[in-house]
């Protein structure tokens, strides 16, 4: 009894020394491909301008009329210019969902100057867009678009009109008395006048 009891000691003692060395200690195994493709593609979203857009201009309730180039107005307080522009958006992805706003920095001091800066003030605090015809927002509040049917991987590209509109208010909020004299001859730069698309959470 006592001999065996020694053999068996013996052999856990060799087994313990054998993996402390970093010995080798077999074991079966086996692996098998997982099914399916063997690759996947990133989807995309993009905004291309859809042919030449339009402005106008308008005083109050007045009519509209065109403006053939934009950097001869003279704006004064009560007028509106309205943009009005087509966009593609290109949209793939099973889960893609995207929202549309307008780019900050649209309506920026031509100059640090303080007619420039005044004008610009007043302008921003009054523009709004809107996107297929829906309700007027503020930059800044994103709308979101919804997708069209069909298969869910394809490319969809999604028309959308956007209609922006830069008011000049007339006399119609506490502060006009001080902000309007300040923004005489102030002039205001467009050329970052642009439209943002960015993805949301899909459904």
């Amino acid at each position: 009894m006592k001999k065996t009891t020694k053999g068996t000691i013996a052999a856990g003692a060799a087994l313990m020394l054998l993996l402390g060395t970093g010995g080798t200690l077999a074991y079966w195994n086996d692996s098998a491909n997982l099914s399916g493709q063997n690759s996947i593609t990133a989807g995309q979203l993009r905004v291309a301008q859809n042919g030449a857009a339009s402005w106008s201009i308008k005083h109050q309730n007045g009519t509209a009329s065109a403006v053939s180039d934009i950097t001869t107005v003279r704006i004064v307080p009560g007028d509106q210019l309205i943009y009005t522009g087509n966009y593609n958006v290109t949209a793939e992805g099973q889960d893609l969902a995207f929202k549309v706003d307008l780019a900050a920095g649209s309506i920026a001091a031509a100059t640090a100057g303080a007619a420039d800066t005044a004008l610009a003030g007043r302008l921003t605090a009054a523009t709004t867009f809107s996107v297929n015809g829906g309700a007027a927002t503020a930059p800044g509040t994103a709308v979101t678009v919804a997708k069209p049917t069909g298969a869910d991987n394809g490319v969809k590209t999604h028309t959308v009109v956007i209609t922006a509109t830069i008011t000049w208010p007339f006399g119609t909020d506490a502060s006009s008395a001080t902000a309007d004299n300040p923004a005489k001859q102030g002039k205001v730069n467009l050329s970052q006048f642009a439209l943002t698309v960015t993805q949301v959470a899909g459904n």
